[in-house]
């Protein structure tokens, strides 16, 4: 098991940033959640809309938008994959399950990934101990 030896303001530092790029994340699947298909729902009820061009053209909005947001939840998960395995004391089957949970289970999978404050603090220690 290989991890690079990082300080622990840099560790306590990229998990913020991490926790930071995850809120602007699930800011924007809210927003598109909220927007586009809750409020083309509610446009297309309350308007009595049956122009087949418009309910498709909102349902290519709905598909686009998840396309382009599952593309930003790939790339943020391999972010972490990366991170934890070069920084963090796990091994690869672990990383490999952490990688899984955070593809299948979305952005509920990337907060559950995300170390809160106390587990901060063990992995700092635990990596201090086995470097020290």
């Amino acid at each position: 098991m290989y991890f690079e030896i990082i300080t622990p303001e840099k560790f306590r530092s990229d998990i913020r940033r991490f926790r930071i790029a995850l809120i602007i994340l699930t800011t924007l699947y809210l927003g598109f959640i909220g927007i586009v298909i809750i409020g083309g729902f509610i446009f297309i009820v309350k308007n009595k809309i049956t122009d087949g061009g418009l309910i498709t053209l909102w349902f290519a909005g709905i598909f686009l938008g998840g396309v382009i947001l599952s593309v930003f939840q790939l790339i943020f998960s391999y972010r972490l994959k990366s991170y934890e395995r070069k920084n963090m004391p796990v091994t690869q089957k672990k990383n490999k399950d952490n990688f899984k949970m955070a593809i299948f289970t979305g952005i509920i999978g990337l907060w559950l990934w995300l170390p809160n404050e106390k587990e901060v603090k063990k992995i700092i220690e635990k990596t201090a101990h086995n470097n020290g």
